[in-house]
C-alpha cells in the first residue's frame, strides 16, 4: 500500500514540475510574439488559432499595463486610458523586434520594459 502511495505522489509531482516548465516556455517572447503581431493587426487574425494567440497576448498585456504604475521607477509605465489594445501591442512588438537575440527571455519582463520605453511615467 505504501508503495502505491509513493508511486502516485512521485507521478503527481513529476506532472506538476513538467507543467511548470511548459508554462514558462509558453511565456517567452519568442512564443508570444506571433500572437502579439496578430493583436497589433499586422497581419490581422483570421483563423481561430490566430485569434486565440492574439487574445493570449492581449490578456498578458492588460495585466502588464494594469501593473505598470506600481513597478519600480526604472520599469514603471503609464499607458493612457484612451490607448487601444492593438496600439499597445504594436508598440511592444516594435520595441521587442529590435532585440531578437532576447526572444528566449520572459515575455512579461521584456514587455514591461517595452511599455516603460513607450509610455514612461512622469516624475
Amino acid at each position: 500500500m505504501n508503495r502505491v502511495i509513493f508511486v502516485s505522489l512521485l507521478f503527481a509531482s513529476t506532472l506538476i514540475v513538467l507543467n511548470a516548465y511548459a508554462f514558462e516556455d509558453r511565456r517567452t517572447v519568442e512564443l508570444m510574439m506571433e500572437g502579439c503581431r496578430y493583436q497589433a493587426l499586422k497581419p490581422a487574425p483570421v483563423r481561430d488559432d490566430e485569434w486565440t494567440k492574439a487574445f493570449t497576448c492581449r490578456d498578458a498585456l492588460k495585466i502588464i499595463v494594469a501593473n505598470g504604475r506600481i513597478q519600480p521607477k526604472f520599469l514603471a509605465s503609464c499607458v493612457p486610458d484612451n490607448v487601444q489594445d492593438h496600439d499597445i501591442a504594436r508598440a511592444v512588438v516594435q520595441i521587442l523586434d529590435r532585440n531578437p537575440e532576447r526572444f528566449k527571455e520572459r515575455f512579461d519582463l521584456r514587455a514591461t520594459a517595452a511599455l516603460h520605453e513607450a509610455w514612461p511615467c512622469a516624475n
